[in-house]
């Protein structure tokens, strides 16, 4: 499987609009075997790159929020 070095420099939403794009192109069928091959390694490269952007989005959110801060949107909650 050959690693695509542009794909670490895609944000969340680009990342999960190629993974979707994949996963129709799979769906739809049509596709010769290598072909559904290499989208279906291409999915699992995006699924795993959307997880850790996601993951690293959430560390930023914790650290953010270690000092005990309340989230803002949340104050006015009962």
């Amino acid at each position: 499987m050959n690693e695509d070095p542009s794909l670490e420099s895609l944000s969340f939403e680009q990342a999960f609009e190629k993974l979707q794009t994949a996963v129709q192109a799979l769906e739809e069928g049509g596709l010769s075997l290598e072909e559904s091959i290499r989208q279906f390694e291409l999915g699992i490269r995006l699924a795993n790159l959307c997880g850790s952007l996601l993951d690293q989005a959430e560390m930023r959110v914790s650290q953010l929020l270690s000092d005990g801060e309340e989230l803002p949107w949340a104050a006015n909650e009962p």
